[in-house]
């Protein structure tokens, strides 16, 4: 049976379509961006008013479900459906660019520090449920924006000829900003957050490469929300391993700037010549 390239053979003579996956431009993916953000922004705005609740302090578990569970699910089914529209899963969740093999020290970093320095007597003083909960909402963050960032922002950046530098460091800047609208309940300090979470937007980014699974990603971003926020569970109780958080980032963010030229392998000579086609046709290098 002959079949078409706008198709595939399907038994019994059916034919599926299978067209291309769907590109969007960059001022595409930035109206993605903000319908996403009004809908976390609104339905956690409407679901706190006249709660005396603090931004990124969850003390109940209705606190959860108000802050975070409600609104990041339904930000999460918007982002899948674009996704699902866009028919680019492997782009987004497999990331086959080589990088140096020294880079895998940032996902271990990261996990390490997660592991120390997350609140267990805070959580233990809240109970199991609230502890479970508060894991599961800090993981729907983590999948819903990686998925919007580092899956969808980075296939369209890329699909845009934005060579591989220019992609992380757009994707990572535009995840910052969008935490900007926390000014909304947070006020000035939102600015400083827009710096911490650029930084860590990056990390998030380098998870990605290194690894090379978008998951990586999501499992990085939703622990490391996991460990800050059981700093924050108990108002009256400052957690002192908190400040470590800071520092660890500071220093993978050092290590990247340092070793940046040594993050992606050089070409062999015998695809030295294709692999510079490729540099040009992305609008650039990784450097």
């Amino acid at each position: 049976m002959s079949t078409s390239n706008s198709g595939v053979a399907a038994p019994r003579g059916r034919v599926v379509r299978s067209g291309p996956p769907r590109r969007l431009k960059v001022w595409q993916f930035l109206v993605l961006v903000a319908i996403y953000l009004v809908i976390v922004q609104g339905v956690s705005a409407l679901l706190t008013s006249g709660q005396d609740v603090a931004y990124g302090a969850p003390t109940s578990i209705d606190h959860l479900v108000r802050m975070i569970v409600l609104p990041v699910g339904l930000a999460a089914v918007f982002t899948l459906g674009v996704a699902g529209y866009l028919g680019t899963w492997q782009e987004m969740f497999v990331n086959d660019r080589p990088v140096r093999r020294w880079l895998v020290v940032i996902p271990l970093t990261l996990f390490g520090t997660v592991a120390v320095i997350t609140n267990y007597p805070g959580l233990a003083s809240k109970g199991l449920a609230f502890a479970l909960l508060l894991l599961v909402a800090t993981l729907m963050v983590g999948f819903a924006e990686e998925l919007m960032f580092r899956g969808i922002g980075v296939v369209v950046f890329r699909g845009n000829g934005y060579s591989e530098f220019k992609v992380g460091l757009w994707t990572t800047v535009l995840f910052g900003a969008a935490h900007g609208t926390n000014i909304i309940t947070t006020g000035p300090k939102a600015l400083v957050q827009v710096v911490l979470t650029s930084a860590t937007g990056l990390v998030f980014y380098l998870v990605l490469r290194s690894t090379g699974a978008l998951v990586a990603a999501m499992a990085a971003h939703g622990l490391w929300d996991f460990s800050v926020l059981s700093g924050q569970v108990d108002p009256d109780r400052s957690w002192p391993l908190a400040n470590l958080a800071g520092v660890t980032l500071a220093l993978m963010l050092l290590a990247v700037l340092v070793w940046r030229r040594r993050i992606t392998p050089a070409a062999t000579s015998g695809d030295s010549t294709s692999a510079h086609r490729g540099d040009r046709a992305e609008g650039g290098t990784d450097d």
